[in-house]
């Protein structure tokens, strides 16, 4: 019988140990340990452990007792680029337990609710290293780890932004309220004072306040609530409890704002932090602080010292430019419309009104690399994505008779790519986010908020508001259009309503047919067109024997609160066939067109 040399370089590391000093396999690896004594082994089935990198061998005992399996091969720790595997999570169970053994106060049924775990000295039996589970859509993709007493430079996994938040995957139907704090170990310290008090007055049968951490810190942590907004949004009352310094006073204002409104509360702590609550056997006065949370509201009284810093600050605010076809408008903008305004673009009903926001939407997103939310109410999905598809691929794909010409032709190579290009980015990241809604609005301005805040949306398109305003009584209107003033100030967005007009008075022409319309003509409230930075009326007589009239639009700024601008600013000529919009002067003097 001949013998099989095993060549594997980790059971030929584990052959060659003997009791005492050893080569570290892991600091081997790395180009470490030149005199080949970091690893110190106990004997046969005694285990090991690395002085240098903290690598641990379990003891046979030690597996039995936590119930965990030899491993036939090494498995490395990965750090944060790719989801840890099944493997690899066995790997780290191997050599770590569930008993923090009172660390930082905490008890081992919290932190095993959590799936907390915990590395050890072998020499002492003692923790050394925290391993907390990060998770995405509640599964497990990595460990943030910390190496007693501070350091935390060896995350396993994916840890980062794109990550659920610390705890998240416990509260996934939880609808009560939401505890925010800065870290692990305050979320596991919070909710330990949670369960604790709940215990103390007999009311287990509840649920206890659900407790989160952001898996980035506290100067992050904005950012990736955004991400979970329509998560926060299940809750009833949401308490932003960061450290008392100048980092967690300015992550709260920040976390503030990107929370549902109204649903926000800053928690005021006699401590730092609220694992310090343990620390000082202060769990009851954590509670009473807890309560004691105020609703957050935001600063907005400037005194006179801010008003010029104001004016300077102003000075570089950034503007939405319209596209090319619209370039005398952004001229009279005196660059387009600002972000911080509501823009209303008027006109009658079948006058064109959504070829043109929709050929700015395209421009927007393809020309300016921006997220754009849009709510389409007349238009379902498909069709609004052919409309816009239409556009940017030149060719009208409604004007596609036959059946299975307009399925080959969207469906060809060159249609895929053209979508690829116009909806995503290379990367892959969306840049319209679409809200197909079909008349149930009693979550609309939820919904707004969410493309704003969890999709990155600076651009809003609203087409058509009035549709929303059919019914309502004009307190709904004003109410509505004051949210609107209030959500463009404070993410510093433009909301673009479309709306119908309506006939000045009788006998008079309609909108429909190319009359001039004002602003008092809109279908609604006066506060709609009052509460805007900018007016456009769009005017086409859309039944007109002449087709050089009939697809000629007439664009009037009715108002800029920026630039007092206001009167006709351009004709657009509409192309049927590429399903495109020109400035028509431009237009005329490229094309050899008779009428």
């Amino acid at each position: 019988m001949s013998s099989v040399c095993n060549t594997n370089p980790w059971q030929q590391w584990l052959s060659s140990l003997k009791e005492g000093k050893n080569p570290c396999y892991r600091c081997r690896k790395k180009g470490n340990d030149r005199s080949g004594n970091n690893y110190h082994h106990y004997g046969e089935g005694k285990g090991g452990f690395c002085h240098a990198c903290g690598f641990t061998q379990l003891s046979d005992d030690e597996k039995i007792k936590r119930g965990v399996e030899d491993i036939d091969e090494e498995v490395e720790e990965v750090s944060t680029k790719e989801p840890i595997t099944d493997q690899e999570n066995e790997h780290i169970k191997s050599y770590t337990g569930i008993s923090g053994k009172g660390y930082r106060g905490l008890r081992d049924e919290v932190t095993k609710y959590f799936g907390v775990r915990y590395e050890y000295d072998e020499s002492t039996g003692e923790p050394i290293k925290q391993f907390v589970p990060t998770t995405k859509d509640g599964k497990l993709v990595g460990y943030k780890t910390r190496k007693f007493p501070k350091d935390f430079s060896s995350p396993i996994g994916v840890t980062g932004k794109d990550c659920d938040l610390i705890g998240q995957f416990r509260f996934k139907d939880s609808t009560g309220i939401l505890l925010i704090v800065g870290g692990e170990i305050k979320q596991l310290a919070a909710y330990q004072m949670f369960i604790d008090d709940q215990k103390r007055k007999g009311k287990t049968q509840y649920d206890p306040v659900a407790v989160v951490a952001p898996t980035i810190g506290e100067s992050g942590a904005a950012k990736q609530l955004a991400n979970h907004y329509s998560w926060l949004c299940q809750f009833n009352k949401i308490v932003v409890c960061m450290d008392q310094d100048d980092a967690g006073n300015a992550a709260t204002e920040e976390i503030c704002k990107v929370l549902p409104k109204g649903k926000a509360f800053v928690m005021n702590m006699r401590y730092k932090d609220a694992d310090e609550y343990i620390k000082f056997g202060k769990e009851e006065e954590f509670i009473k602080d807890f309560w004691k949370a105020k609703q957050y509201i935001s600063a907005t009284i400037v005194d006179s010292d801010q008003i010029y810093e104001e004016i300077k600050q102003r000075a570089l605010v950034d503007k939405l430019p319209f596209p090319p076809m619209l370039s005398k408008v952004n001229k009279a903008l005196a660059g387009g419309v600002n972000y911080g305004y509501i823009c209303n673009i008027l006109a009658g009903s079948g006058s064109g009104k959504s070829s043109v926001i929709n050929q700015c939407v395209s421009y927007w997103m393809t020309e300016l690399d921006q997220n754009v939310g849009v709510l389409s109410l007349e238009a379902e999905a498909g069709e609004y994505g052919e409309n816009l598809l239409s556009h940017y691929l030149g060719r009208k794909i409604a004007l596609i008779n036959d059946k299975e010409e307009r399925l080959a032709f969207v469906g060809s190579p060159e249609a895929e790519q053209a979508a690829n290009s116009l909806f995503k980015r290379q990367d892959g990241t969306s840049r319209l986010f679409l809200l197909d809604d079909r008349g149930d609005y009693s979550k609309l301005q939820e919904q707004v908020e969410e493309l704003i805040i969890g999709c990155g949306c600076k651009i809003i398109v609203i087409d058509v508001i009035s549709d929303i305003f059919s019914g309502k009584p004009i307190e709904y209107i004003d109410t509505f259009m004051g949210w609107q003033k209030r959500i463009v100030k404070e993410h510093q967005c433009i909301i673009f309503n479309v709306a119908h007009m309506r006939k000045s008075g009788s006998g008079e022409k309609s909108a429909s047919a190319g009359a001039f319309l004002t602003e008092e003509q809109i279908i609604g409230s006066g506060t709609q067109y009052r509460s805007a930075g900018v007016n456009i009326a769009l005017q086409r007589d859309k039944n007109h024997e002449n087709p050089e009239i009939r697809n000629t639009t007439s664009v009037h700024i009715l108002k800029s609160r920026s630039t007092g601008w206001t009167g006709l600013a351009c004709e657009l000529f509409y192309d049927s066939a590429t399903h495109t919009l020109w400035d028509k002067e431009e237009y005329m003097k490229t094309q050899n067109v008779e009428f």
